[in-house]
């Protein structure tokens, strides 16, 4: 595809995505942070909203925010009603206010809704082994705002002797995929990402050096409580039947994220990720 049709193509999608209605009465504000191409995310996201505003008598319009601060604040602010936040960006805003509320739990593969970290380098980075090899060398995390690519992999390098101060340089990037194609391109000798990014590309030369215990993953949260319509939201994901063979061939074409299902869940349920986040702060998190 050429530039000018790719360009083309993204207007396009724009403008479906600023275009209301499937469903009825005030739309509900859905964010979602842009964690790849715009393109892409439209693509994989347009088709759920689509879904769920066909078949619940909701009119969903998709919001992308460019990253984990801007949705946090829109989420504030009342610019959305609900964003797919991960543990550590729902800590975050539920610190901010006592207000946000989680809705559902997003299920992974595994049918639980947790996440793991993989850290990995290069299947051609011969020196490194074992996880003490990184001493003294180039490791890529993803932002500073991520569970799986930030916080629980410094809590867990950390526990295995390897602190942040031991490699020669440690930096966040903004997003995981780019935290794979930087290690792949050789500008790191290692990283840390979710296990659902690593699976995406491992197949790219890749090589795993360690797996974290699960911890919470990827949660629907409102801006506050009794919304009529966040409600019904909630209420019609939980309903959705994932043992459809209908349903399951329509979500193929949805973000992986969102193909396994959702499941309730509390506060008290990211009481890990405050656990994570005492471990990774004595690793350096937030220094």
């Amino acid at each position: 595809m050429t530039r000018l049709a790719r360009i083309l193509a993204l207007m396009l999608l724009l403008l479906v995505a600023s275009t209301p209605a499937l469903g009825s009465g005030d739309p509900l504000r859905l964010g979602v942070i842009t964690l790849s191409h715009p393109l892409m995310m439209y693509r994989q996201y347009l088709p759920f909203t689509d879904h769920v505003s066909e078949h619940s008598e909701l009119t969903v319009e998709l919001v992308l925010a460019k990253d984990y601060e801007s949705i946090i604040r829109d989420l504030l602010d009342d610019e959305i009603d609900v964003a797919l936040l991960g543990g550590l960006s729902y800590l975050e805003a539920r610190r901010a206010s006592a207000d946000i509320t989680p809705l559902c739990g997003v299920l992974s593969g595994d049918g639980t809704p947790t996440n793991r970290t993989v850290i990995f380098t290069r299947e051609t980075g011969g020196s490194i082994a074992t996880l003490k090899d990184l001493r003294g060398k180039r490791f890529a995390f993803a932002s500073r705002h991520s569970t799986s690519g930030y916080l629980h992999p410094l809590c867990f390098l950390g526990k295995n002797g390897v602190e942040r101060a031991d490699f020669v340089k440690a930096e966040n990037l903004r997003t995981h995929e780019a935290v794979v194609r930087a290690v792949l391109r050789g500008n790191y000798d290692a990283g840390a990402v979710s296990a659902s990014t690593f699976m995406r590309f491992a197949g790219e030369g890749l090589k795993t050096l360690a797996r974290t215990p699960s911890h919470p993953g990827f949660v629907f949260a409102a801006r506050a409580p009794g919304i009529p319509r966040v409600e019904r939201f909630r209420q019609f994901l939980l309903g959705m039947d994932y043992s459809s063979p209908e349903l399951r061939s329509k979500a193929e074409g949805w973000s992986p994220l969102l193909r396994n299902g959702f499941v309730s869940v509390a506060d008290s349920d990211y009481s890990k990720v405050r656990d994570l986040l005492q471990c990774a702060a004595r690793y350096g998190y937030g220094g």
